[in-house]
């Protein structure tokens, strides 16, 4: 202790002075004063940021000159082998320089401070509040003097000292700054950091306080390993310097890198559901991911647990389920996005290998052909552009065309021709409808001719969508705007639109799938029950259905074909989808042939697209079929032959 006084004492009593020009810097600061009077309204307050600005200056200036010269100055002149001849330990040397730097950069700036305190009359006088802004003021003067302190030390250590260290120093701070840096962005982009923002300000302080503690361990292994010896004194302060910063850095790093590896057997929960593919076993889920890795989102194969990250939620598949594209955010190299841009990425399902396409994403939704060959993209302005994409990398413009009208929609027919057709879905809408509106029209592609093929009256137009082979258009018609109202479902011929069968007309909320083998089924709610019609096209839409009541329910989803007519049902004991209305929810198979009901589990709902202007294809046996939510959103397989459930995402935390 006494060596660590002696030290202290002869460092403060050497540069005394510096206490004298903070008192008369504080002097000086009264001269501002003048300018309006002593005594008129807001002097005291003119005085006294006068001062503090003042001595933050000075505290700011004795606080490079010192740090730069005490230790590093003093070990490159070779001066502090005074202190190593006398017996002074090397922890006392360190920490009494140290402190008296730290004494001598913030008493002169409180001296500073002092008069404009006294002159305005005493602390209730100020409006500012002194009693705040002075205590506020000397910790920003300590913690500017302490940074300023050891920055100025680590980089008169680098400069000073000359040894070949310097070209290590300056590798290892860009690469830390570096990775520092990529990691943050890849932590951003896994979820884990917010994407619309720089990272919380205690994030940045904490690294800075890191860094100082860094600081301050490396300049103590410096004296008391490098001594007097130059090229050793810089080798042990950046060893421990680097060592330290290092180990901090990785950390992060790796954080990081085990976040982005997350694959979709990592989510413990699917929130999004599973929106599955027209054909195969693909489909895109997200959710949070265990061990606290952010959320993720992910396209997966259901048959063969592979997974593909992505950063989109709005995927689209082609109807073949060989490709997928979706948009992503563009991230610029700091942390947050350059824009809301969003890329359009694509990836070949088959392969898994994801091509960034150049195009941009934001300006509505992408629509694949069925076979994935070309794409149809929003291009401002009401205009739809049409690429060849088969190679997604180099995208090619081969046309563009006019959005349809309001009211209407669109989808591929084949690779080379598009169908518009209307798509209502309030009486409103049907009264605003242009009258191209109402039409069936068809566009070639290669030509770019329009053709109208059919036309529907305004005043029964119902809601339509598209089979997957384009041979039907379904038609949906509530008889009023209420939701539970029933609804009539009509059959049309997909090209000209003219009636084939009236399926239904006494259902509330109607789903349509078309199976196998030419079948058609409906599942709606026939009062306080549920019931499924199975329609054989061979024998003619309008011949009568195969009527199967499936008891008790207020809501139904039809699911897929999990075997050549067997059709899976979810029976919902309240109106809506919520927690505890699916955890009641009974999961049937119906048979189209006989009409036998085998009951499978509870809380099980079927896995399927959503928002599809193109009804799925009929595929008995896909593997979509077999996939369904349990009630904790897990995606979970049925197998149709033994009913074993195999739960294949979000096993828990």
């Amino acid at each position: 202790m006494r060596a660590f006084a002696a030290v202290f004492m002869r460092e403060v009593v050497e540069r005394r002075m510096a206490f004298l020009v903070g008192l008369c810097a504080g002097l000086l600061g009264l001269g501002g004063s003048a300018v309006i009077g002593w005594s008129q309204p807001g002097s005291a307050d003119i005085r006294l940021m006068a001062s503090v600005i003042g001595g933050g200056l000075l505290t700011v200036a004795l606080a490079l000159g010192l740090g730069a010269s005490v230790l590093a100055g003093e070990t490159a002149e070779r001066r502090i082998s005074f202190y190593f001849s006398r017996p002074i330990p090397a922890g006392a040397l360190w920490a009494g320089k140290l402190s008296a730097v730290l004494v001598l950069a913030i008493g002169p700036a409180i001296l500073a401070v002092i008069p404009a305190l006294l002159a305005g009359g005493g602390i209730g006088h100020s409006n500012l509040a002194p009693s705040f802004e002075v205590g506020s003021a000397v910790a920003l003067y300590a913690a500017v003097a302490v940074g300023l302190v050891l920055g100025a030390h680590a980089v008169a250590t680098v400069v000073r000292l000359r040894s070949p260290w310097i070209a290590l120093d300056a590798l290892f701070t860009g690469g830390a700054a570096v990775t520092l840096l990529v990691a943050g962005r890849a932590l951003m982009r896994a979820g884990v950091l917010p994407q619309d923002d720089v990272p919380s300000p205690g994030l940045f302080r904490g690294l800075l306080a890191v860094l100082v503690l860094a600081v301050l361990v490396a300049s103590g292994a410096q004296v008391a390993v490098g001594r007097t010896d130059a090229r050793r004194a810089h080798g042990s302060f950046s060893t421990t310097l680097w060592g330290i910063v290092w180990t901090i850095v990785l950390a992060p790093a790796a954080y990081a890198c085990w976040c982005a590896s997350a694959r979709a057997t990592d989510l413990a929960s699917n929130w999004l559901g599973a929106e599955v593919a027209p054909r195969g076993a693909w489909l895109v889920t997200a959710g949070p991911l265990r061990g606290a890795r952010g959320v993720g989102a992910f396209l997966f194969d259901a048959a063969t647990g592979r997974s593909l990250r992505i950063r989109g939620y709005q995927v689209t598949f082609s109807l073949d389920g060989s490709r997928a594209a979706w948009g992503e955010p563009d991230f610029g190299l700091f942390f947050e996005k350059k824009s809301n841009r969003e890329e359009l990425m694509m990836a070949d399902l088959a392969s898994g290998h994801v091509v960034a396409t150049g195009l941009e994403a934001s300006s509505g939704a992408a629509m694949l052909s069925p076979a994935g060959g070309r794409l149809l993209l929003g291009a401002g302005g009401g205009m739809i552009a049409e690429y060849d994409v088969s190679n997604p990398a180099n995208p090619k413009q081969v046309g563009a065309f006019p959005r349809p009208e309001n009211g209407r929609a669109f989808a591929f027919v084949d690779e080379e021709t598009l169908r518009a057709f209307p798509q209502v879905f309030d009486a409103w809408g049907r009264a605003n409808l242009a009258p191209a509106a109402l039409e069936i029209t068809e566009l070639s592609l290669p030509s770019k001719k329009t053709v109208v093929t059919g036309r529907f009256d305004r005043d029964t137009v119902p809601h339509l969508r598209l089979s997957a082979d384009g041979r039907y258009l379904l038609g949906e018609r509530r008889a009023s705007d209420d939701s539970q109202s029933p609804t009539t479902l009509t059959l049309h011929d997909g090209r000209t639109g003219a009636l084939l069968a009236t399926l239904a007309s006494d259902l509330r909320s109607p789903e349509v799938r078309f199976l196998s083998r030419s079948r058609l089924a409906v599942v709606g709610l026939a009062g306080a029950s549920a019931r499924a019609l199975f329609f054989e096209g061979e024998k003619g839409w309008g011949a009568p259905a195969r009527i199967v009541e499936l008891g008790p329910a207020q809501m139904a989803e039809l699911g897929g074909e999990m075997a050549a007519g067997r059709v899976a049902i979810s029976l919902f004991p309240f109106e809506e989808r919520s927690p505890t209305s699916q955890r009641a929810a009974k999961l049937v198979i119906v048979d189209a042939r006989s009409g036998a009901v085998s009951f499978v589990g509870d809380g099980l709902v079927p896995a399927k697209g959503f928002g599809w202007p193109v009804l799925r294809p009929a595929e008995a046996g896909a593997p979509w079929t077999c996939l369904f939510l349990d009630a904790d959103s897990r995606l979970v397989r049925i197998d149709p032959a033994t009913g074993v459930q195999t739960v294949l995402l979000g096993k828990g935390k």
